[in-house]
């Protein structure tokens, strides 16, 4: 059976009167940390989970049910999170959070081979998706488009989506990235240059 989404959890948070219950049994918060109110958590999803699922979704090569585990745990570690330390770069640090856990997921995929066909389960909520693809394929509607970006490099295409999809400023894409902010003008001047240089020839 497919995991909830962070939506629907949040949802049951509510009915329960807390979020997320078991992970919250598990470690519970200091007495003292300042804690995201349940609309803050409400609105958050709704704003970003769009733009990670699409994001993880083309790290993890299409893989929707992997992107839907990652984008789930950064919501959940964004709940055990001080509130104070991060409410001003919540977007950056959603996106370098659900990086690292996809990374974390690429490392453990190679280490341990699974057969797809074992774990691919049917969507129960076919309507999940629809924020994700739509946020995904903005930049992509024109098939010619879609192609040449995907002959930039990971790095160029990484950089591209975070500035032009998420609409992180440089200093945000390079605390994603770990980059620093002059790389990250670099890689996303060249990336430009090169759609322009392939569109002009094509």
């Amino acid at each position: 059976m497919s995991e909830p989404s962070a939506a629907e959890m949040l949802a049951d948070g509510h009915d329960s009167g807390t979020i997320f219950d078991a992970d919250a049994a598990a470690k519970p918060p200091p007495p003292n940390r300042p804690s995201w109110a349940p609309d803050e958590l409400s609105q958050l999803i709704s704003q970003y989970e769009g733009q990670l699922l699409a994001y993880a979704r083309r790290m993890l090569g299409g893989d929707w049910q992997a992107a839907q585990d990652v984008v789930q745990e950064t919501f959940l570690r964004l709940c055990r999170e001080d509130r104070e330390k991060i409410a001003a770069r919540v977007q950056p640090w959603l996106f370098a959070v659900c990086r690292s856990r996809v990374i974390d997921m690429q490392r453990t995929k190679h280490a341990h081979p699974i057969d797809a066909a074992e774990i691919t389960v049917q969507d129960p909520h076919p309507d999940a998706p629809a924020a994700a693809l739509a946020a995904e394929q903005a930049d992509a509607t024109e098939s010619r488009l879609a192609v040449l970006v995907g002959r930039l490099s990971k790095r160029q295409q990484e950089v591209l989506r975070l500035r032009m999809q998420a609409g992180l400023s440089y200093r945000e894409i390079a605390e994603v990235t770990g980059l620093t902010v002059s790389n990250v003008g670099f890689h996303l001047h060249a990336a430009v240059r090169s759609l322009k240089d392939a569109v002009a020839t094509t």
